[in-house]
């Protein structure tokens, strides 16, 4: 589970954004391709949970069908604020509402779309929080869950790991308790048809403020542990600076993908 002062703001979050959209490679985006997906039938009634601050619908805001209904939810209140923010641009009337997944109170048989991109990991009751989708999704819906491989830049990880290394530092990363590799089971419980698509792209990166500023927003994010510490920070500069120096660029593959899930 995230520190409740990971997502309070969507400062943090954003530091994580930012790597990914500026760096990738693949010119159609993770939120357009994952939208492609999606039934474009009329009149449907769509929930996001964990809409963080709406960059999915900002990105998809030329291709989304006029007639939908369509609940932007999270967790945070402050997370809310910065999405009905960013998509006041939008001639869409959004509804915006705080829902604890743990504890979904809609109807049963209430959605034909519900998206959750890049959240079920945080949750820490996720057979409840599944089991409750199941249960709000109609017959006929779709769920289609976003999230990550154990390898999503991995290159980078690695980087991060023989830095802190020098520092007698032995921190690793959590494994996801949601992820692209032990998802499906997670998921064939409580849905009979589970598929999983691959989103194929990798970061190339040639700003080193772009990768500190990536790691300090996981600061404190596990057990209060501060992965890149205030005084680590320019040395880790000066290492990723060596590496631009000599490789121009540094790569990272992104291990990223989707299930879609039908009753």
């Amino acid at each position: 589970m995230l520190n409740n002062s990971q997502y309070a703001s969507s400062n943090k979050y954003e530091a994580r954004i930012y790597l990914s959209r500026k760096f990738k490679i693949n010119p159609k985006s993770k939120y357009e391709w994952i939208f492609d997906h999606f039934p474009k039938k009329e009149n449907l009634n769509v929930l996001e949970l964990g809409c963080g601050t709406g960059l999915f619908w900002l990105a998809n805001r030329n291709n989304i069908i006029k007639s939908w209904s369509i609940i932007l939810s999270d967790y945070s209140e402050g997370m809310l604020e910065t999405a009905r923010n960013s998509l006041s641009r939008i001639n869409y009337n959004f509804q915006y509402e705080i829902v604890n997944a743990e504890n979904i109170l809609y109807s049963d048989n209430t959605f034909d779309i519900i998206l959750a991109n890049n959240m079920l990991y945080h949750i820490q009751n996720r057979d409840e929080a599944i089991k409750n989708i199941r249960r709000i999704l109609k017959d006929d819906g779709v769920f289609v869950v976003s999230t990550m491989g154990k390898n999503d830049i991995s290159e980078l990880h690695n980087h991060l790991y023989t830095f802190l290394e020098t520092k007698n530092n032995k921190f690793r990363f959590k494994e996801f308790s949601f992820s692209l590799d032990n998802g499906i089971e997670q998921l064939i419980k409580y849905f009979k048809n589970v598929v999983m698509e691959k989103y194929e792209n990798k970061l190339e990166i040639n700003e080193t403020e772009a990768i500190i500023n990536y790691y300090l927003s996981f600061n404190e994010i596990y057990d209060n542990v501060i992965i890149l510490p205030e005084e680590y920070i320019n040395g880790f500069r000066t290492y990723l600076q060596n590496i631009l120096e000599k490789e121009k660029l540094i790569t990272a593959t992104k291990d990223e993908g989707i299930f879609i899930c039908k009753k």
